[in-house]
């Protein structure tokens, strides 16, 4: 049997138990914040809500108030990697010359506006991942892991050698980047073994070595919980914000924090085949494979972070909300000022504040109107009765379409089986009353006596 044949079937099987398995984080919303007209976003970074940079393989560029300004501009290479590195206040990117021979890495000032070498590779291996830490730059490609310093006439150090061309770093994100290296936290995704590590640096007098390599989430179905049972499905970015690793996981945003894992939007094995979805209900939520994530500095105060997927920019915000321990009994009250929204599953349950809602009504593109909610088929059901909406209609009886089907089909049959059966009926009788050629027929009459008619008696 296939291999992607028992991997359905596995799936299929595990299917019940991961939903089961799935805490969605009860602060979290998610909601649409650019879609890019006639341009590929590669790479996003965030300082906070109101200055995002993104790249592109002809340059980056700066959003503000909804317009694009040109930050960085290349004619002569094509962008390869970004980082936007909080501490430093400054952008680092490489570039690949355009006849393929160097790779050399900028970084870009947004104090100053100007860009300065820091490296240049001779070689054609392009970077995968770049994340600053004190005065370092890490640069992971396929083929290694080095240390790259921001001092002036320092060397580059090789800090890990990969022997097989799968086992690089995905992704990198850095705890305290402008701590030392002793103090810093170094997160990594390993896409080989489906892992997200912990990487331990260590500078000694001189060197700088890489100490220990700890696997902090092992591959499995991508279940929630306590960190020590999670799992991941098919991690592909990671992210630092505000004492939380964010990371993404197939089609799903999920965080570790305090020791247990939960998930921000989405569901990992389960991506939108179309459009996608976004709902106050984390469930009923449907993304596409993001191609990037970005979070926001450690200066700031919020809570957001942006998902870069190949249709638009989604950004996912944390805050409190006094309706988010409610039952949906104190929810669903007229002079709570709070919505309610469920699905089929016990943990498909979420109250939320009806303030918040209109917040993430207005932010959709197109925007949305709160009350529509209550009306849309899907699998979230909406109560929004404090939110000022008429009291939700009881579900009108469903027509199945495929019962429908299913019902004219049988009927059109046992119109064919009466058809059929009136026809041969017809044909029998027709059959039983058509004398055969030279019947013979006998009469007896009590004056004649025996008469023989050698033809029918009535031709």
């Amino acid at each position: 049997m296939q291999l992607w044949r028992v991997g359905c079937g596995l799936c299929t099987c595990l299917w019940p138990v991961l939903a089961e398995t799935r805490e969605y984080l009860a602060n979290s919303w998610s909601t649409s914040f650019y879609r890019p007209h006639d341009v590929q976003i590669r790479h996003v970074g965030l300082v906070n809500e109101e200055t995002v940079y993104f790249a592109t393989a002809s340059g980056v560029s700066m959003l503000r108030d909804g317009l694009l300004t040109p930050a960085v501009e290349l004619h002569d290479a094509e962008l390869t990697a970004f980082h936007l590195c909080h501490h430093r206040s400054s952008i680092f990117y490489e570039t690949l010359s355009k006849d393929g021979g160097v790779l050399t890495v900028h970084e870009y000032s947004l104090l100053a506006k100007e860009s300065v070498k820091v490296a240049i590779f001779q070689e054609t291996v392009p970077a995968k991942a770049l994340a600053c830490v004190d005065h370092l730059l890490l640069r992971a490609s396929r083929a290694n892991l080095v240390a790259v310093s921001l001092t002036h006439d320092a060397p580059i150090t090789l800090l890990q050698k990969f022997k097989e061309a799968e086992d690089f770093y995905g992704s990198l994100a850095v705890a305290f980047p402008a701590d030392s290296v002793h103090e810093a936290q170094i997160f990594g995704v390993v896409p080989r073994n489906r892992t997200v590590v912990r990487v331990k640096l260590q500078q000694d007098s001189a060197n700088l070595h890489l100490s220990g390599i700890d696997e902090l989430l092992t591959a499995g179905e991508g279940a929630d919980g306590l960190l020590e049972t999670a799992s991941v499905l098919e991690p592909r970015f990671v992210a630092w914000l505000h004492g939380k690793l964010l990371f993404v996981d197939h089609c799903s945003l999920r965080q570790v924090v305090d020791g247990r894992v939960s998930t921000l939007l989405g569901t990992p094995g389960d991506c939108a085949e179309g459009n996608e979805t976004l709902q106050p209900a984390f469930w009923a939520s449907k993304i596409t494979a993001p191609l990037g994530l970005a979070a926001e500095s450690e200066a700031t105060a919020g809570h957001t972070s942006l998902l870069l997927t190949a249709k638009q920019v989604i950004e996912v915000t944390q805050e409190e909300d006094a309706c988010a321990e409610s039952s949906r009994a104190e929810c669903v009250k007229a002079a709570a000022g709070c919505g309610w929204a469920e699905g089929d599953r016990s943990s498909q349950r979420r109250c939320f504040s009806c303030k918040r809602l209109q917040r993430w009504a207005d932010a959709q593109r197109p925007t949305v109107e709160p009350c529509s909610l209550e009306a849309a088929q899907g699998p979230a059901r909406y109560d929004l009765v404090g939110c000022g909406c008429a009291p939700p209609k009881p579900p009108a009886a469903k027509d199945d379409s495929a019962a429908g089907v299913v019902r004219v089909m049988v009927f059109l049959g046992c119109l064919g089986a009466a058809a059929y059966w009136y026809r041969q009926r017809q044909l029998q009788r027709r059959d039983d009353f058509v004398m055969p050629a030279g019947a013979q027929f006998h009469t007896f009459s009590d004056g004649e006596g025996y008469v023989r008619y050698d033809s029918e008696p009535f031709s």
